[in-house]
């Protein structure tokens, strides 16, 4: 071969060992929970050499498992190794309390924060529309939102100023007149549009009124007076973000929070946009291979949100399981940091504690929503507590600044995996108290009863599958499980700091899940090596109702002062199993309920489309409206010039619209009500 086309190669290759090592090095002092340089392949930017060098990892993994023996043998499994640990642990409840300095009330006359405020708990004080004049609640406005219908919103409205920000589907920021309805200003954006919320920040003598949040990649801040983007913040009003962040920020002094799918929490300056610091919401990663495969922490995003002791400050992070739903074989260990709350001092910056409910998540049993931050009476005191609603349908009641748990924290022997690497947690969460508000074990005692034909169909379809407490998968089997979508999902809870009490809406919906080997494609992958994927599916009957015993949805009232449930409702009806005497059994529903100091529940987000208000003391359901189509965002309610409204985004559901297409539209109509004397 001709020299000089030989020295072309050398050198194209060491350009190209030269470019990969740049996109591999990732420099950074704003990390505070990692080193200045990093080596990572997840620090490449550029995808065509991303797909290189992890197709390249990927033989490297495959000729490991070929040629090492202990990476062969991390593939078998060990049932014999916790057959001599206890039956049961409890980790104590702590008797050391945080005093109650925040917050002190209920939400006010506005909304400036998805779920009310900084502390999430989404209940209101006011009280001018109650009980006594429910007769008198009318529709005062409504207003269409243009543009093809294409999903729903489920992010609350904020409200302020005597102005209504819609964080729209059509990729717009629409800005209305909170008392009539009449549209004020329009922003379009370049990408989506808030998924999990904003923040409104009131004008001060140097800045008008700010509106903040995060378009996918891009952090925004708009002038809410105008709708013009701030020139000051970032580039023109917009900072790029490293990777996607869909949950509300908050604010605290000059500080601007966020949360992204890195998994990180990320601190700018409110002002100018510029980041301070952030911190990475994962343990650091092994930098050893497990079966061949490098560890995979891929998870842990904390897509449900986050909440803000505006007095301490301290910012409280639920997050998601550590990655790969049902697989957790290439991440071994109780994955810290995911499926848990984390508190971090923003004035300190550093983190001071977390907890964890479920360990190795390999069941998608996400904390899916902003931890509520509550008080609570013990000892006659009023106690500060952080408080987080599960997919489990666990309630997690931790001290603010300890994090150790109000009530003893049961945990359970859990059964092991048969799949090939699968290194199943020994213990799972088993809580007594607070008493669980959904379904959380499927056995044949759960199996649908409201027909002889229903029921025969069930057992017959799940004859051969597997349930039961935390049951592992097993390859060529299929599970049947509850709560891959139920229990408390993104909507949360509402919670009265008044006196301590919690309402929550549910599904008790059970889901057919499996896990499948992948095969080698052709001659030219890498070397076989285990690698999983996964199928689920709502386990329905012939006639496309759900596969267990009712309710399907539920509302329920929890005390969290002594953590006992007060009462519980079935939550959304199918009219047509009622025409047949059928008790009313409770839909799938997202959305939520918000309370309000008068004694009544707002809530929306059943399959049959109606928005109900409930008797806050027993569940009596006292006033309904069919919507045009499903509440997709909690309720939310304010007040101008002594007059109260509610608002409904009726926009139809997308995660019930997937389990239901014949029954769910998407919809585009903001609904607000009022008492109107006729």
């Amino acid at each position: 071969m001709n020299k000089k086309i030989i020295n072309y190669i050398l050198i194209l290759l060491l350009f190209l060992t030269l470019f990969i090592f740049y996109e591999i090095i990732g420099i950074s002092n704003k990390t505070i929970n990692r080193n200045f340089v990093s080596f990572d392949i997840n620090n490449i930017r550029n995808p065509q050499i991303k797909k290189f060098m992890r197709n390249l990892d990927n033989y490297y993994s495959g000729m490991l498992l070929l040629v090492n023996k202990s990476h062969k043998e991390y593939y078998l499994n060990d049932f014999e190794d916790n057959k001599q640990l206890p039956k049961e642990k409890i980790i104590k409840k702590t008797n050391t309390f945080s005093k109650n300095i925040y917050p002190i009330e209920n939400v006010g006359n506005e909304w400036l924060r998805n779920y009310g405020s900084h502390a999430s708990n989404r209940f209101s004080k006011l009280k001018s529309i109650n009980k006594d004049n429910l007769n008198k609640l009318k529709i005062a406005w409504k207003y269409n939102v243009d543009d093809e219908i294409s999903y729903d919103i489920q992010s609350n409205v904020i409200v302020s100023d005597n102005k209504i920000f819609i964080p729209s589907y059509n990729n717009k920021i629409i800005t209305l007149n909170a008392k009539t309805g009449n549209l004020i200003w329009k922003f379009d954006l370049d990408e989506k549009a808030p998924r999990r919320g904003m923040v409104y920040l009131k004008k001060d003598i140097k800045n008008p009124p700010r509106l903040f949040f995060s378009s996918y990649k891009k952090l925004i801040s708009l002038n809410a007076d105008s709708g013009k983007l701030t020139k000051t913040f970032g580039k023109n009003g917009v900072v790029k973000l490293k990777r996607p962040s869909i949950t509300a920020p908050s604010i605290f002094r000059n500080n601007l929070i966020i949360t992204t799918s890195e998994p990180s929490m990320e601190v700018y300056d409110i002002n100018t946009g510029s980041m301070l610091w952030k911190f990475i919401l994962m343990e650091k990663k092994s930098k050893s291979r497990n079966g061949g495969k490098r560890y995979d922490y891929s998870g842990g995003n904390p897509w449900g949100g986050f909440s803000l002791d505006k007095e301490r400050g301290i910012a409280y992070i639920t997050t998601g399981n550590a990655g790969r739903y049902f697989s957790g074989v290439n991440r071994p260990g109780k994955n810290k940091y995911a499926n848990s709350i984390i508190a971090i001092d923003i004035l300190n910056k550093k983190k001071l504690w977390d907890f964890q409910e479920v360990r190795h998540d390999i069941w998608n049993l996400d904390i899916p929503a902003p931890p509520i931050l509550g008080s609570i009476t013990r000892n006659k005191k009023k106690i500060d507590v952080v408080i987080a609603l599960t997919k489990l349908g666990n309630t997690l009641v931790l001290d603010r600044i300890s994090g150790k748990p109000i009530y003893d924290f049961h945990l359970k022997k859990a059964p092991k995996s048969k799949i090939p690497g699968e290194k199943t947690n020994d213990y799972q969460p088993s809580l007594k108290i607070p008493e669980p508000f959904a379904k959380q074990v499927f056995n044949l005692d759960e199996v649908t009863n409201i027909s002889k034909k229903s029921k025969n169909y069930i057992l017959n379809k799940i004859k051969d599958h597997k349930y039961g407490f935390f049951e592992p998968y097993e390859l060529d089997k299929k599970n049947v499980q509850f709560n891959y979508h139920g229990g408390a999902e993104w909507a949360g809870g509402s919670f009265n700091l008044k006196d301590g009490h919690l309402y929550v809406s549910s599904s008790n919906i059970p889901w057919e899940a499996e896990i499948l080997l992948l095969k080698k494609k052709n001659f030219f992958s890498p070397p076989l090596y285990y690698e999983y994927t996964s199928n689920v599916k709502r386990l329905m009957d012939e006639n496309g109702y759900p596969g267990s015993k009712p309710p399907w949805g539920t509302l329920t009232s929890i005390n969290i002062n002594n953590g006992k449930i007060v009462w519980q409702v079935p939550f959304g009806e199918y009219k047509e199993l009622s025409k047949k005497k059928i008790p009313i059994t409770g839909t799938e529903n997202y959305s939520g309920v918000t309370g309000t100091e008068s004694g009544i529940l707002l809530a929306t987000g059943t399959l049959d489309k109606k928005f109900r208000i409930f008797d806050i003391t027993n569940g009596q359901e006292l006033w309904s409206y069919e919507l045009p189509f499903i509440g997709s965002s909690p309720p939310i309610t304010y007040s101008i010039d002594g007059e109260q409204y509610i608002l409904i985004n009726s926009t139809g559901s997308s995660s019930l619209k997937t389990g239901y297409p014949e029954l769910v539209e998407f919809g585009n109509q903001i609904l607000v009500f009022k008492i109107i004397d006729e």
